[in-house]
């Protein structure tokens, strides 16, 4: 299957859209896994509540909280997508 998604070529100027449009017929599992992973959100509410969450957690009255430790707690709060 992966040998078959090598050897296909994707020309200049051919989207990605175009190019598992054409090909999903010869790659069926792999377009599958494109569908999950190449999707474009449809709207920013979702960035906008990770920053608001982000101001929350980290300013002028929690001055202790350093960098590191802001880092993890983002990581932990993240997790599945890491």
């Amino acid at each position: 299957m992966y040998d078959k998604y090598l050897v296909t070529l994707l020309s200049s100027g051919t989207s990605v859209f175009s190019f598992w449009n054409e090909n999903k017929s010869h790659l069926p599992s792999l377009y599958k896994i494109q569908e999950s992973h190449l999707i474009i959100p449809a709207t920013s509410a979702g960035i906008e509540r990770a920053f608001s969450t982000a101001w929350l957690i980290l300013n002028d009255r929690r001055n202790r909280l350093t960098d590191v430790m802001f880092e993890l707690l983002v990581a932990k709060l993240n997790g599945d997508l890491m």
